[in-house]
């Protein structure tokens, strides 16, 4: 079948160059993404809904209960801070 499609300057240059390192033509490169692209399965959604409860969780346990305040380099990290004399 034949189809037109709109691809990306960048994407369409290593597509190309790496049809010419290969020694095939692009439009087996071409069919070769999209055929592994379809045969991967995409996540379904139970799983990603187990992955956003995870998240969650994790990120609630991040919170801080109370404002912080304006802090200070020193309080930002675990090194001190060099100072030039």
């Amino acid at each position: 079948m034949r189809t037109t499609l709109d691809i990306p300057d960048a994407t369409f240059k290593k597509a190309k160059l790496k049809a010419v390192h290969e020694g095939v033509a692009f439009k087996v490169v071409v069919i070769r993404a999209l055929e592994r692209e379809v045969a991967t399965p995409a996540p379904d959604a139970a799983a990603r809904r187990k992955r956003a409860r995870r998240l969650f969780a994790t990120l609630d346990k991040a919170c801080n209960e109370a404002p912080v305040g304006r802090l200070n380099r020193e309080d930002l990290y675990d090194r001190p801070v060099l100072r030039r004399h």
